[in-house]
């Protein structure tokens, strides 16, 4: 792949953009970062971050941190050119800068791209890792209004029960904001907030249950048990292609003659038949 080909693949080939990306940066160093290869460096980091933000969340600072210590790599590179370039007794009186300290900066970019390379491929095994029935569960399209709004008020309820430490709240608070995060990211993985709600779930009916009585926490675990069947509720696709690659009709027909669902979907069939004769 030529540089040109990189820069104008879409930035949704994570795979592709951030492979080309890993070989450039072990050529770069391999051949004492090359004049040519200095000019594509930052534009090639820079698609490398665009793909990273197209798959999972970055935060601001982090790109920020990221295109700085580029930029102070390639000023490193130009200063130790110009000093290289001198003449001999220039260099003897003001020596030039040693190739330890650009090592050591590329050594901190390569090691920031591979934290970032892991933590997009665990983003890229949550999303390939939720349950996929043709179609028929589709958490994506689950209300976020109303799961958010939920989880706020179960927050409120925790905030409120004064039976456990300020430290326990802490931790319940920090994980239920973790959730909220993740569903205001545009990346949202259905898989971890699921899994983080369930968990909250379980804990808060523990602590709930050793405190014994009447407490908030039963109300905020209710809270949190409101927001599965909401997901349950609107991640739920129903159309004509997933009933019939999901459900044996006629099965469901003989233990449930009145699905109306069922029912319309094989008028539907009939009436196609029709059509194609």
């Amino acid at each position: 792949m030529t540089f040109n080909d990189y820069l104008n693949l879409s930035a949704n080939n994570y795979q592709e953009i951030s492979n080309y990306y890993l070989s450039f940066l072990e050529e770069f160093s391999a051949k004492k970062f090359p004049y040519e290869k200095k000019l594509q460096f930052k534009g090639t980091a820079t698609k490398f971050l665009n793909s990273i933000e197209d798959l999972t969340y970055l935060r601001k600072e982090k790109h920020e941190e990221y295109i700085k210590i580029i930029d102070q790599l390639n000023e490193s590179l130009s200063i130790y050119d110009r000093r290289s370039k001198r003449s001999r007794v220039l260099n003897l009186i003001f020596p030039p800068q040693s190739s330890h300290r650009i090592e050591s900066e590329f050594g901190i970019i390569y090691d920031r791209t591979i934290e970032l390379i892991n933590d997009a491929n665990k983003t890229l095994k949550h999303r390939n890792g939720n349950l996929k029935i043709n179609g028929f569960y589709e958490p994506k399209n689950s209300n976020k209004v109303q799961i958010k709004q939920l989880i706020l008020e179960a927050i409120e309820l925790i905030k409120q029960d004064n039976s456990i430490t300020e430290k326990s709240k802490k931790q319940l608070l920090n994980y239920l904001n973790k959730v909220l995060t993740n569903l205001d990211s545009d990346y949202t993985n259905w898989t971890d907030i699921i899994g983080k709600i369930k968990e909250t779930i379980i804990v808060l009916g523990a602590l709930g249950g050793f405190i014994g009585g009447i407490s908030p926490l039963f109300e905020a675990k209710e809270k949190l048990e409101q927001t599965t069947i909401v997901i349950e509720k609107t991640s739920i696709n129903l159309n004509y292609n997933v009933i019939n690659e999901t459900f044996n009709r006629n099965e469901i027909l003989n233990i449930n003659p009145s699905n109306s669902y069922i029912l319309q979907v094989g008028n539907n069939t009939v009436k196609e038949s029709d059509q194609n004769n």
